[in-house]
């Protein structure tokens, strides 16, 4: 992209929100089962370390309120099972660049879909604006399930939305 091909980008007015602003929240709340953009999901290990795992399982529930599937084999759900801190980072062109701060707890330990994964729910307790002002996002990270696993992502998708 040249510099002429730059798109407009709005005026950011907010540094930190108590819950998702509505263009974050509907570029989380996803529809149709959609799994795009996928979101880097951060936890802390045993011994402080922090961890970051990729996921696009995040739907927006309510501007409180996300849910995530996860491995229950995944040290992403080991890590929330012994300590709830969590932070998710959104990345959604043109302008929306986030960090969602909350607690996470388990609140299907096996899902109906499959019995290895576990749903989450994150209370949103802050979300704060990562954008930077001298520019704008060209892409958000993207996933493709293989075709032989479409159908158990639209089912395990399918039982979050439905909970």
């Amino acid at each position: 992209m040249t510099s002429d091909q730059v798109p407009e980008r709005r005026e950011i007015r907010w540094w930190t929100a108590p819950e998702l602003p509505a263009e974050v929240f509907a570029v989380c709340h996803k529809p149709d089962r959609a799994i795009n953009p996928v979101t880097i999901v951060a936890t802390v290990d045993a011994d402080g370390t922090p961890r970051t795992a990729p996921f696009g399982s995040v739907r927006a529930i309510t501007p409180r309120l996300l849910r995530i599937i996860s491995a229950r084999y995944h040290d992403t759900y080991a890590n929330l099972c012994r300590d709830g801190r969590v932070a998710v980072a959104l990345i959604a062109p043109p302008d929306i660049a986030v960090t969602i701060r909350g607690r996470a707890r388990v609140v299907k330990e096996r899902m109906d879909v499959d019995q290895n994964h576990a749903l989450l729910e994150i209370d949103v307790a802050e979300v704060k604006n990562d954008m930077v002002r001298s520019g704008s996002i060209g892409s958000a990270i993207t996933f493709f399930p293989r075709d032989e696993l479409q159908h158990w992502f639209d089912a395990a998708i399918g039982e979050m939305e439905e909970m």
